[in-house]
């Protein structure tokens, strides 16, 4: 953990940064050469911080028809750190599923991302659907979510899934980041493109092997190994990245789903039985960890992150991540707030925040604003 002295240099030297030129909140992508700003990590900006925990399978998200006598059930389900990022793809395959059932009229059990999502797509197609929520936006999971668009913590390692669950994935990423996409033009969304930085002191031990969604997605995608170019980090994995304020985008979502003609209602189930007494036959389960207990899949559980939220800073119009001997750090602007975040605990089904995690966070960030700072200074000497 950082000394409390090299916590308290950084976070005195944050506010003398303001006077940097500002830059507007929609302008965020820019050339990578273009300046800086650092990040005021200080717990006098700090907003709030928060605990969310992602529905994580260790083999992938379920995807999949499952019968119980005249009731069909889609899964949906176990997105990991990648439930705002895949929405779109997940959903599209999971109405699929279903185009070889004659019932026109679904319930999606689960308000967040990918309930709202595949309850639109449902509707678009001409389907009667009501959505059933223990928990309706603001206050689901995919609230929490950094979406960062970059499918992450999604499974153990590529040897842990199936070549069918690998063209699922790759699939569902590319329907995805295309819709995101288009979704950049309209401001009433909260998406937007930022310069990403991945921030390492050396090279990895192994080459760099390409993502397993395409390299393509990524626009602008490079590395950078000069310490000079970004505050002394000798190896940058770069690119323009997608970025999704979930509090903005699923307001959109759900005022999309009602204009449609969709229904939502804030319903909890806590048995199988509970579903099945719904007047509805054909069912999308889009429950994220609640699918452990309601379906019986002990193969799903969570993985606990926790988030600070600081006041925002127009001028921030980039986004990264570091990891550190301590855990990893990430940094995320979104017009109302400047989010830190970079916990991952498995198992782990505590939502109370952590204090030594905030001041992890609040310390390592205000670590790489000071090299930030220190690179600024340098160049305009």
């Amino acid at each position: 953990m950082l000394q409390r002295r090299q916590f308290l240099t950084a976070a005195a030297l944050s506010p003398a940064l303001g006077a940097l030129p500002a830059r507007a909140a929609d302008d965020h992508a820019r050339p990578f050469a273009a300046p800086y700003s650092p990040v005021l990590s200080q717990p006098s900006r700090e907003i709030r911080t928060v605990v969310g925990l992602r529905p994580y399978r260790s083999n992938g998200f379920r995807l999949e028809h499952e019968q119980f006598g005249r009731r069909d059930v889609i899964h949906n389900y176990g997105h990991g750190g990648c439930g705002v990022t895949l929405s779109w793809g997940c959903a599209q395959l999971a109405v699929e599923l279903a185009e070889t059932i004659d019932d026109r009229r679904a319930a999606v059990i689960g308000a967040g991302v990918n309930g709202l999502t595949t309850a639109l797509l449902l509707l678009r197609r001409g389907y009667q659907v009501s959505v059933y929520g223990a928990a309706l936006p603001p206050y689901t999971t995919s609230n929490i979510a950094g979406a960062y668009w970059h499918p992450t913590t999604l499974f153990d390692s590529r040897d842990a899934i199936s070549d069918h669950f690998t063209g699922q994935f790759v699939r569902a990423a590319q329907i995805a980041q295309r819709k995101f996409q288009h979704l950049a033009n309209d401001p009433r969304y909260g998406v937007y493109y930022m310069r990403y930085l991945g921030l390492r002191e050396e090279p990895p031990i192994r080459p760099y092997r390409p993502t397993l969604e395409g390299d393509e997605l990524y626009a602008g995608h490079a590395i950078e190994t000069d310490p000079e170019r970004y505050f002394g980090y000798g190896y940058v994995e770069r690119h323009h990245a997608l970025m999704i304020d979930p509090d903005i985008y699923l307001r959109a979502l759900m005022r999309d789903v009602e204009n449609a003609g969709g229904r939502i209602v804030q319903k909890s189930f806590k048995t199988t039985d509970d579903v099945f007494d719904l007047k509805e036959k054909l069912i999308f389960n889009c429950t994220g960890l609640g699918a452990r207990n309601l379906f019986g899949d002990e193969t799903l559980g969570p993985a606990r992150g926790q988030l600070t939220m600081l006041l925002p800073q127009p001028e921030v119009d980039y986004g990264y991540v570091h990891g550190t001997p301590e855990g990893v750090l990430y940094m995320f602007p979104r017009k109302g707030a400047i989010l830190l975040g970079g916990t991952v605990e498995m198992g782990d089904w505590s939502l109370e925040p952590s204090e030594t995690e905030r001041i992890r966070m609040l310390g390592g960030h205000a670590m790489i604003a000071q090299r930030i700072a220190e690179a600024a200074a340098t160049k305009k000497n």
